[in-house]
């Protein structure tokens, strides 16, 4: 993004302040003035006592003639040839003044163009400003300090400059302030927009922006910004323990890797630096469609969240020893097959509005406590028995399944948990009323007198099968004995077998 410099040769082609056009109401007109800083453009309004009091001001801090600023007009100031002659002199005299001052913009006059808000020199001194005032609460208080792709990378061209850092002579504004502030904050969240800043064409989307004079950081969240224009990760790596970032990206790789071109060796070691302390990585909002190997590259993250992407299957997971939170809501995924194989020591599991039909693959999650499936595909209550027997299963969500529609489906669901039926919350709701209570004590009366009595049957059945084998025996043995018929000897012995 361009600047206002120094250089005054070079005034025309770079610097340009116009007023193009003017709005009238029913008790005034608004200046329409457009300012050109290289080849970024924004407008500005004001009306005629705004261009007043700025002219106050500067006849005080600069010694302006007062005669520069056209005269006010109380009578026939709202004809269209008087507001076009008027126009007309209001653009001289913004350009007079710019080109009399522009070796040091005065603040009023920054602030009457917007510069604050779309120009190096006033976005960065706005910054130093604000962070002067509230930097050391923000420090104190563990707040996020959010900032925008923009304002970052003002900062970065604004230190290439050969100038001063407190080129306006305001200490207030001095860009000491930014600089001791970033290298102690801890919390930072960078934002961006997709649309124009404002009234001007600047891009906040194609402008890089860089994190290396961050030292500090614990927790990080970039949200909405292009992560291919991101610098400075490596400093970042060094410190955080949470990373958030969302609708940036459509790769995890990205992410992770950034533009490293390799990142394993041969014989498949990593060779490139892991994120060792992050132990909270948030990557929802994103358009991921899976998860990356690269994510052994974060080896010690507890809790990590890929909800809201485009994700169809489970996998890679296994090098995150120390996972005990996963949140996969809102993705493409079908199957969930033997998860004790990737995710060993899990305590949450987060599957909502996905497209599971089976619960199958949740079977030796023993260590499971809290799984949300709701808004799947899972469709019969035998298909829960699966998980009613974990061990320390606390919250089972079903909500938005067609085995909700199931006969008794809240009983029969219930009843599978056995004794630890009163323990289990179930779509959010722990409390059964005294009838479902007594429904679930008979369905696990009855399931008991069932399973007694299917083992008397398999006990008879083998008793039966003792007997008959005891009575073959008993007539081989006779057999030979009695030196019976070969014949009857081998039906016999057919028989034991």
């Amino acid at each position: 993004m361009a600047h206002f410099g120094k250089d005054l040769d070079d005034f025309k082609s770079s610097r340009c302040v116009h007023i193009r056009s003017a709005e009238q109401t029913e008790h005034f007109t608004v200046y329409i003035i457009t300012v050109t800083v290289g080849a970024y453009t924004w407008t500005v309004k004001h009306r005629y006592s705004e261009f007043y009091d700025l002219h106050e001001k500067l006849t005080v801090s600069h010694k302006l003639d007062r005669s520069l600023l056209p005269p006010k007009k109380i009578f026939g100031n709202q004809t269209e040839s008087f507001i076009k002659k008027r126009q007309r002199e209001l653009e001289i005299y913004l350009q007079t003044v710019i080109m009399f001052l522009a070796q040091r913009i005065p603040s009023c006059l920054a602030y009457f163009l917007d510069f604050d808000k779309y120009e190096i020199h006033g976005i960065t001194q706005a910054m130093a400003e604000d962070l002067y005032s509230r930097g050391e609460i923000l420090l104190q208080s563990r707040e996020q300090y959010e900032v925008s792709t923009l304002q970052l990378y003002s900062l970065k061209e604004r230190l290439k400059l050969p100038e001063p850092t407190c080129d306006s002579g305001d200490v207030k504004k001095d860009l000491g302030h930014i600089l001791d502030f970033i290298t102690r904050a801890k919390h930072l969240k960078v934002i961006c927009s997709k649309e124009p800043v404002g009234t001007s064409n600047i891009m906040m989307s194609k402008l890089p922006f860089d994190l290396t004079l961050f030292k500090s950081l614990q927790t990080l969240e970039i949200n909405g910004c292009n992560f291919r224009l991101a610098y400075g990760l490596e400093t970042v790596k060094q410190t955080a323990v949470k990373l958030e970032v969302h609708e940036s990206t459509s790769s995890m790789k990205e992410i992770l890797l950034q533009d490293a071109p390799h990142w394993r060796a041969e014989d498949g070691s990593v060779i490139v630096d892991p994120w060792n302390f992050i132990t909270e990585l948030n990557l929802n909002g994103n358009s991921f469609s899976e998860i990356h190997e690269s994510i052994q590259l974060i080896p010690n993250v507890e809790k990590l969240n890929l909800s809201h992407n485009s994700i169809e299957s489970i996998q890679n997971l296994q090098w995150l020893c120390a996972l005990t939170h996963v949140d996969l809501s809102h993705n493409n995924i079908r199957h969930a097959d033997s998860l004790h194989t990737k995710m060993g020591n899990i305590k949450c599991i987060r599957l909502a509005h996905n497209e599971l039909e089976s619960l199958h693959g949740f079977a030796k999650l023993f260590s499971l406590q809290i799984l949300d499936v709701s808004f799947n595909k899972i469709a019969t209550i035998e298909d829960l028995k699966y998980v009613s027997q974990l061990p320390c299963l606390e919250e089972l969500s079903l909500e938005g399944n067609p085995v909700m529609s199931s006969l008794d489906y809240r009983t029969k669901t219930l009843q599978m948990f056995g004794d630890r039926v009163q323990e289990v919350f179930l779509d959010h709701n722990l409390l059964l009323d005294h009838k479902q209570l007594d429904t679930v004590a008979v369905l696990q009366a009855l399931q008991k007198a069932k399973d007694v009595e299917v083992t008397k049957k398999l006990r008879m059945q083998m008793f039966t099968k003792e007997i008959s084998t005891q009575e073959s025996l008993y007539k081989f043995m006779s057999c030979i004995k009695n030196s019976s018929s070969k014949e009857v000897c081998t039906q016999t012995q057919t028989a034991i077998v």
